[in-house]
């Protein structure tokens, strides 16, 4: 601790109190604090990193064990990054899968119809456009809506009293009314959609920094890792001073890749992970836009957002703290070559603060990519979700398409990886819309 103490009393010496500073001082060193602003923070940008997660130890574990000349625990390390990979595909491509089984299966052979905007526009009805439910009957108000769950419900009491009493059918029908399925709110569905296509976007752009790293990294056996010392004092001096330990003085960096293990990161890690990405991002957004229910939906994007984060949980949960360790302090790639303003000149800082004054308020690089990028995606995801389940009524509503039973009750794995490909197949119908008198 004394020699903490005596280090810190010797850098406090240094610094000149700022009352006894100059006042053109003073504007210079706050030039030089915006220049270093604008130059190394704005640059952060530019720079490429991985995540704690799955996908990413997966890269980099081998080429870590291939650094350090395939030591046994290392290449164990390596061995374990694999397994877990492969539990965590198998979790999330299992629980998108169930979802997919449930609406393109189990739904069905509950009668259920695609929700897409029944109901959307009550506040409207009797004359609005999406006024008449998937029972044909107008809701005329909005204590005429119900969830799936309870207008079935409601359905079959009335058709087990017709049933029971046939001779009272059309007293019955006139008196008991099942009302009709609807959203509850189609505002809070879009919101819920931005917000988990938020995370879904989070996920992408991890995706993305990968493929640039593996694009830009060369195709040599370079080490990515390395001992160094500093050079303005002795080891033991340097550990004295800063506290630090032997393995501080252990570097991470991203150097080459060899061809193969790029090869057997796309095939294993990148391109898997961008298949669960796509079923996530659509089975999702076609999962919150099939809810009704105001809780129900909310509920439903955190659990979505849940099997999105399952690689950061298994990760953290069953991952070496020696992993965590290269992982956290494994040093980003920067992108390109610009100077980072690390070694500028006050005079460099001062001028590149001046510069960056000049600059339009208008200039693209200003523009917010990712949110406009976000918002996008998710206009995408919902466009693609009418166009698949959705069509226009004569009152120009969006309603279900007509509706047909499956022919097995197994979802066809290829319909969920490759849907656009090998549509999964359709029997009987059981349902259209047709529109009835109220």
């Amino acid at each position: 601790m004394r020699g903490h103490h005596h280090a810190y009393t010797q850098a406090y010496e240094l610094v000149e109190p700022m009352e006894s500073r100059d006042p053109a001082e003073k504007v210079l060193d706050a030039e030089v604090a915006g220049g270093k602003l604008v130059t190394i923070l704005m640059n952060l940008e530019k720079r490429c990193s991985l995540s704690p997660s799955v996908y990413d130890a997966a890269i980099v574990m081998p080429q870590i064990a291939r650094s350090a000349g395939h030591p046994k625990s290392l290449v164990h390390l390596a061995i374990r990054s694999y397994v877990f990979l492969v539990v965590n595909l198998a979790l999330q491509g299992f629980l998108l899968y169930m979802i997919c089984t449930e609406e393109h299966v189990m739904d069905r052979y509950a009668g259920q119809m695609h929700l897409c905007d029944f109901g959307a526009n009550v506040q409207d009805c009797p004359d609005g456009p999406n006024c008449v439910g998937p029972g044909g009957t107008n809701y005329v108000t909005p204590g005429r809506m119900y969830g799936y769950d309870v207008w079935s419900t409601r359905r079959f009491v009335r058709q087990a009293l017709t049933g029971l009493f046939p001779d009272k059918e059309q007293e019955i029908m006139d008196r008991v009314d099942p009302g009709e399925y609807g959203v509850e709110n189609n505002y809070v569905r879009w919101v819920c959609v931005f917000i988990f296509t938020m995370s879904v976007m989070h996920d992408l752009r991890g995706s993305i920094d990968m493929i640039r790293i593996l694009w830009r990294l060369p195709s040599s056996s370079d080490s990515w890792i390395e001992y160094s010392v500093p050079s303005w004092a002795s080891k033991e001096e340097v550990k004295e001073r800063t506290g630090k330990s032997d393995i501080d003085f252990v570097s991470f960096q991203m150097a080459g890749m060899p061809l193969p293990w790029k090869i057997v990161s796309w095939v294993v890690v990148i391109i898997p992970k961008l298949l669960i990405w796509r079923s996530t991002a659509i089975s999702g957004v076609n999962f919150l836009m099939e809810t009704s229910g105001i809780d129900d939906v909310i509920v439903n994007v955190t659990a979505l957002s849940f099997i999105l984060n399952l690689d950061e949980t298994i990760f953290d949960l069953f991952a070496h703290k020696a992993v965590h360790h290269i992982i956290e302090n494994l040093e980003p790639m920067v992108m390109n070559n610009t100077s980072d303003g690390e070694d500028d000149t006050p005079e460099e800082c001062a001028a590149a603060l001046r510069r960056d004054r000049s600059r339009t308020f208008f200039d693209p690089n200003f523009l917010p990519y990712r949110l406009i990028a976000t918002v996008f995606l998710a206009a995408f995801l919902v466009f693609n979700y009418y166009l698949t389940h959705c069509q226009r009524n004569n009152e120009g509503g969006l309603v279900s398409k007509a509706m047909g039973l499956p022919k097995t009750v197994v979802y066809p794995f290829l319909s969920f990886m490759f849907p656009w490909l090998a549509p999964a197949p359709m029997g009987e119908l059981y349902w259209s819309f047709k529109p009835q008198e109220t």
